[in-house]
């Protein structure tokens, strides 16, 4: 890939603490890490606590040669989320409150990297806190208009609301959501009709670019209109847990759009990357050179 793309995730950065272990984790977090891996600029965007914890995630980033831009916030404590698999490599979450991450502020910094972004990706669980929720509205509309602006929806237990929601679809051009997702969304805008008509409706409402869907087993979608429309379901693999895999998909569709691929090719791409997340464990694993080589 590109080294000269600037790739961002902004919002929040954590610990995803299993039963048995625990793994850097935030879905902003996960997909700039992941583009760094694939050889862009990643960058974090994200709050960090005065804590040991806090400074465990700067080292690590630091020590892996992923860019960010973490600030440091005395009176809040890094994130944590508790994930416990279902057994069958789905997650549940318990995503602690009133961490640092909840209180990334806006400055002249953020200000300086939104304009040299070419791709910025942001979800609902941010949003929870509005000092975080105004930041991230301020980045995206500091960015210039050839960034790629993503929304990576990415709902979580009662973190997000009908307004909040339309007001990032309207500052974004590309939104990436699984079917429970698209399900929730049609019935807050839509009648509830097939998939199809649904995509359809969503990007005229919006005025997207494009959806990103993701089917879990059964494959993924990438849809424009009718005409660019990407369907592909990969070969199925031992799962361990799917923690990270939607986020390493959207970082590998990003550099993809950035480099004109095909939609095709853009799918394929990222369902290896995202299969080869789903088995192993936490939502950050290296990944293995032969697949990098394999999506540039």
């Amino acid at each position: 890939m590109d080294e000269t793309f600037t790739i961002i995730g902004i919002g929040e950065i954590l610990w995803d603490e299993f039963p048995d272990s625990r793994q850097l984790g935030g879905a902003p977090a996960n997909f700039a890490f992941h583009a760094s891996q694939l050889g862009a600029k990643g960058m974090i965007i994200s709050c960090i606590g005065n804590d040991l914890q806090g400074k465990e995630i700067k080292c690590m980033l630091d020590k892996k040669r992923v860019l960010n831009l973490l600030s440091l916030d005395p009176d809040h404590p890094t994130g944590r989320v508790s994930v416990r698999p279902d057994g069958k490599g789905t997650p549940e979450y318990i995503i602690h409150e009133h961490s640092s991450w909840d209180y990334l502020s806006f400055g002249q910094s953020l200000h300086d990297t939104a304009r040299i972004a070419d791709a910025v990706c942001f979800g609902t669980l941010a949003q929870r806190n509005a000092v975080s929720g105004q930041t991230i509205k301020k980045f995206i509309k500091a960015t210039t208009s050839k960034c790629l602006k993503i929304f990576d929806i990415n709902l979580r237990q009662d973190y997000y609301s009908k307004k909040n929601i339309s007001e990032l679809l309207y500052l974004s051009n590309v939104l990436k959501l699984n079917l429970e997702e698209l399900n929730i969304i049609t019935k807050m805008f839509l009648t509830g009709k097939d998939e199809t008509t649904c995509l359809e409706e969503i990007i005229s409402m919006f005025h997207l670019d494009m959806i990103v869907l993701t089917k879990g087993q059964h494959g993924s979608r990438l849809f424009m209109d009718k005409y660019h429309d990407s369907v592909y379901r990969p070969e199925p693999v031992i799962m361990v847990d799917s923690v990270g895999a939607g986020d390493s998909f959207t970082a590998v569709v990003a550099l993809g759009i950035l480099k004109k691929i095909s939609l095709e090719k853009i799918n394929k791409r990222a369902s290896s990357v995202a299969s080869f997340i789903c088995t192993e464990k936490g939502a950050t694993p290296t990944i293995p050179e032969e697949i990098i080589h394999s999506v540039n």
